[in-house]
């Protein structure tokens, strides 16, 4: 007697249309994880870098506004604590009347050329406030906030427009004005 073959009484494993349709199924589902996972992770990193730039571009307006702030505006005098010339669209610099009420520290804004640098004569040396910078420029205006400032005498209110580009070539711009303080 012949005993039957157990592979063919039981019919076990798939048929090559089964693992056919089986493998197009799960290339497919792959695909689409693949392809999900590939934007997030962009996403991720473009949205890291806005962030980054966003920073950067908030850092220094804020380190301009309040060097600028440090100003004193005294129309009727030209006083020693002012500004050197009459600032440009590109950069301006000032006399800044320390704390002590004795010391006097040169500041000066370049924005002429990227990076955007902020430099003391005391301590000497130029600081790097942002490298991405796509156009600086400086307007001076007089107390009504309207018309353009003629001498240092008229200026009241500095106005800067700093605008970044990260590297996807988006830009991002931020304009601020600032009152001068008074003398005291």
């Amino acid at each position: 007697m012949r005993r039957p073959n157990p592979h063919i009484a039981g019919q076990c494993g798939f048929t090559l249309i089964e693992m056919v349709i089986t493998i197009l199924v799960l290339s497919i589902i792959g695909g689409v994880t693949a392809y999900t996972i590939s934007h997030g992770a962009r996403a991720y990193i473009d949205s890291r870098t806005v962030v980054a730039t966003l920073s950067k571009l908030r850092l220094a307006s804020e380190r301009l506004a309040r060097e600028i702030r440090s100003v004193r505006r005294d129309p009727a005098a030209t006083g020693q604590y002012d500004f050197n010339g009459f600032p440009t669209a590109t950069g301006l610099s000032f006399d800044r009347l320390e704390a002590d009420g004795v010391t006097v520290t040169r500041v000066s804004i370049d924005g002429s050329a990227n990076p955007l640098t902020l430099e003391y004569d005391t301590p000497s040396g130029a600081q790097t406030l942002t490298d991405q910078v796509s156009s600086f420029s400086l307007a001076y205006y007089q107390a009504d906030g309207v018309t353009a400032a003629t001498s240092t005498a008229d200026i009241a209110f500095v106005e800067f427009e700093l605008v970044l580009q990260d590297a996807n070539g988006n830009s991002y711009p931020q304009r601020t004005r600032v009152a001068l303080r008074n003398q005291q």
